[in-house]
């Protein structure tokens, strides 16, 4: 016995003290009990490393961190007990070839999202390794053994290494007790240096690896030989390993393995976001190669745009949803693939609201079919609901992209309800088997987990739409909410097409022209068995609006089909409030703001919580110079959907039109976070640090732009700013070559801001000759301000239909729903 504790077993023991199992007589439960050595109880260096653990432990409350339950003394002896995982360590589970792809997604990014809140606690584990990271039964991970960490804040009232004398220092590291484990150190604690928190991500790194291809990629006979190693040696590439892992998880990895932390990746987060991106890549039958972005955001292919440079520069992204058929993002930013996190730098610029009551998220359900393809299935159900959910004006349900954002992942329900700002959950699963279907369903308090209200049926696929709208009721009523007006139904149509428009719908969420071509042949299949199913007819709309910025046909063709689609939706459903919000969208894209304001008045009538059509919105007011209201509407989608990178994006824009440059790049860098390979994010930041008037920050952050396209036309601006003629001369020549018709304007902006009128506005003239449809941003393009005070610049507006007098005639008001 120690205390109240009965000692079961010993677990392990380290330069830092023995574990035991134990059980806590008094709880009745099991625990794992850490004992500090005896003569380490005398060694007050020792002893205080100790008490820094037990403090460190207690801060780090998240879900992949193993709980610190008490610190405690009985007798003189000194120990601390945690949660009892009961599972294997990493080292006791890697295979010599390598654990599978999907364990090693699993792992990777649980263990990057335990170290980035560690992190962002001013944590450095300092001996991260297989063996202090543990698989539960269950299969949740758990780094263990912050016995090693060091607090980065300075003045910190504990000893750290870098305070104990060189003597001192030689004594521990012999005893292993804190300079950490040779074959998992980063090359600044080979060589004894201070460390910060990207010495965990090197450790991460070798984690990674060794994950993928069962092998370390650093060896030695001896500890001196391995150390030297670590200092001197590049590994060969995880896929010259194991030749079928995607080669982007080699780079993710190869930039944790960087030898000067400068050049390492900088965030755990970041390492977090990536795995989680290059996952759902992979899971959804894109590319190994590189990450590639589902349709709510497809990144255009530098050099395929014909006659839609603008839909790929000036980015006006399309999500695939019934619900929310068009989402312009005027962020002039292809979006990117979602990886939920909240960021300071989010929270500095959106202020969440308060948490109401009546607020909800729908999770994912789960495909509980012995078919897993049936997943489209579950996925689909779970999106009707939230559909159905978000026509209630008195209900608050967060977006699908949010909500959806936590597929897979085995976060618990509180963190899911605070980082989505909601106060209930609604999760369930979804049992097909022919045409029987069993649906469970659960609503659950955010805020402590407990369930409010559970429920099964069990029913044929005649019956799917009862159901739903069943779920729904019950909801409204465990809520309690008030509804002023009758409750909303789910389109009915028949069982097959509904089955046919669900599964076309996942798959037009892969982005890929393939992937198109099966949906629209399913689209067409659940249309000859019901000509008048509107979301079907969306669907089809959506593609076609999508396909050119995938470098197949033109924009005017996908244009003239969308159309074409969206009229057959509203001559089936004339209130159907998507493709009213279609047809706003595609009249920005033709430059009609008058027509584009008729539409959307429409469906935000219909449907006043449509994402779809606020964000749509939110362009059309932008382009009418009306940026306090813009900014309204993207600060509350921001609120609404915060992992929404597009939403981000679009509100930076805005903020850098209000001269809010460093709340502009606040926002990109929440996007990034979100969203770390998003094309032409830093773009923008160099962007707003160019009009911010650091030129040389701005040059550094372009170099980081992975789109070539992005880079062509900020870089000729940077180096005028710098003074280096020469090479914006260069850069705005290869600009011109390159894309002088279907860059007009883009070249337009880059003459006037250095100072080229002339060659400016001979450059909006061809803009109007060859239609370019950024034209629509003219008035408030900032790098144009030089031309508003020349004689011309009036005259240039109104050929464009964009001169004050005729932007007030255009009447357009936008009321948010209440938060």
């Amino acid at each position: 016995m120690l205390g109240h504790y009965e000692i079961l077993r010993l677990l392990g023991k380290g330069g830092m003290g023995e574990v035991w199992r134990a059980r806590d007589t008094r709880l009745k439960r099991e625990v794992a009990l850490k004992v500090l050595p005896a003569e380490v109880a005398k060694d007050p260096s020792r002893l205080a490393r100790f008490q820094q653990e037990a403090e460190t432990v207690a801060r780090l409350n998240h879900a992949h961190i193993v709980t610190l339950h008490s610190v405690e003394e009985d007798a003189g002896v000194r120990f601390l007990t945690m949660e009892l995982v009961e599972g294997e360590s990493l080292d006791q589970i890697i295979d010599r070839g390598g654990l599978p792809l999907d364990s090693v997604f699993q792992i990777g990014t649980a263990v990057a999202d335990a170290l980035a809140t560690a992190h962002e606690e001013h944590v450095v584990h300092r001996d991260l390794k297989p063996a202090n990271i543990m698989v539960s039964k269950a299969g949740v991970v758990k780094v263990l053994d912050f016995g090693l960490a060091k607090l980065t804040v300075e003045n910190s009232a504990l000893p750290s290494i870098d305070e104990i004398d060189e003597t001192r220092r030689r004594e521990l590291t012999r005893q292993g007790t804190v300079m950490g484990t040779v074959p998992y150190m980063s090359p600044e604690q080979a060589r004894g240096l201070p460390v910060d928190h990207r010495s965990d991500i090197f450790s991460l790194g070798i984690v990674l690896y060794e994950l993928a291809t069962g092998q370390r990629p650093f060896r030695g006979a001896t500890m001196s030989d391995l150390s030297s190693a670590i200092l001197r040696d590049t590994p060969p590439p995880v896929t010259e390993l194991r030749p079928e892992l995607p080669h982007h998880l080699g780079r993710i990895i190869a930039h944790c393995l960087e030898k000067d932390p400068e050049q390492r990746t900088q965030s755990a987060r970041d390492i977090r976001n990536e795995l989680r991106s290059l996952r759902d890549e992979v899971r959804h039958g894109g590319s190994a190669e590189t990450v590639t972005a589902p349709p709510s955001g497809p990144a255009a292919p530098a050099g395929t745009p014909r006659r839609a440079l603008w839909m790929a520069i000036a980015a006006v992204a399309v999500i695939v949803t019934a619900a929310t058929m068009f989402v312009s993002a005027r962020s002039r930013v292809p979006a990117g693939p979602p990886a939920l996190m909240q960021s300071a730098a989010s929270a500095a610029t959106v202020v969440p609201a308060a948490i109401d009551k009546r607020s909800i998220a729908v999770l994912p359900f789960v495909n509980m079919s012995s078919d897993k393809d049936q997943e489209y299935f579950s996925d689909g159900i779970s999106e009707e609901l939230l559909n159905l959910l978000a026509k209630i004006p008195e209900l608050r349900v967060a977006a699908r992209t949010s909500s959806f954002s936590f597929k897979g992942k085995n976060m618990p329900i509180p963190e899911i309800g605070k980082q989505l700002n909601v106060s209930h959950v609604l999760e369930g699963s979804v049992r097909r088997s022919g045409d029987k279907v069993r649906i469970t369903a659960q609503l659950i308090h955010a805020d402590d987990g407990y369930h409010l209200w559970s429920e099964t049926w069990d029913r044929t696929l005649d019956d799917i739409f009862a159901v739903q709208d069943e779920i729904a009721a019950d909801v409204v009523r465990q809520l309690q909410v008030t509804m002023l007006g009758s409750a909303p139904k789910v389109r009915k149509t028949d069982p097959e097409a509904y089955a046919l428009y669900l599964q076309a719908r996942a798959l037009s969420r892969q982005g890929t022209p393939e992937a198109m071509d099966k949906a629209d042949g399913l689209l067409n299949r659940a249309l000859e068995i019901d000509p008048r199913y509107a979301p079907a007819w969306n669907g089809l709309a959506v593609n076609a609006i999508n396909r050119p910025r995938l470098g197949v046909g033109t924009t005017a063709e996908g244009v003239a089909r969308a159309r074409a689609a969206t009229a057959k939706a509203l001559e089936a459903d004339p209130e159907n409030a998507p493709a009213h919000a279609g047809l706003g969208f595609i009249a920005l894209l033709e430059n009609d703001i008058a027509d584009a304001a008729t539409h959307l008045e429409r469906a935000l009538a219909l449907d006043p919580s449509g994402l779809g059509a606020l964000s749509t919105s939110a362009t059309l007011l932008y382009l009418l110079g009306r940026i306090n209201e813009t900014l309204a509407i993207e600060e509350f989608l921001c609120r609404r959907d915060p992992v929404n990178p597009g939403f981000h994006t679009n509100l930076a824009s805005s903020q850098i039109e209000k001269g809010r440059f460093d709340e502009a790049i606040a926002s990109l860098r929440t996007a990034l976070s979100l969203s770390p390979g998003r094309g032409g994010a830093h773009s923008l930041v160099a962007r707003a640090l160019l009009l911010k008037g650091d030129a040389r920050a701005a040059l550094t952050e372009v170099e980081k732009e992975p789109s070539e396209l992005w880079r062509m036309i900020t870089l000729p601006m940077i180096y005028h700013a710098l003074g280096r003629r020469a090479e914006s001369d260069e850069a705005l020549g290869n600009l011109i070559a390159r894309y002088e018709k279907d860059g007009a304007f883009n070249i337009a902006y880059v003459y006037a801001y250095r100072g080229e009128r002339d060659r400016a506005f001979e450059w909006l003239d061809k803009a109007i000759a060859y239609q370019d449809p950024g034209l629509g941003d003219a008035p408030t393009q900032p790098f144009l301000a030089s031309l508003h005070s020349d004689p011309r610049w009036l005259p240039f507006l109104r050929r464009i239909g964009k001169a004050p007098e005729q932007l007030a005639k255009i009447r357009f008001k936008v009321t948010l729903p209440p938060e």
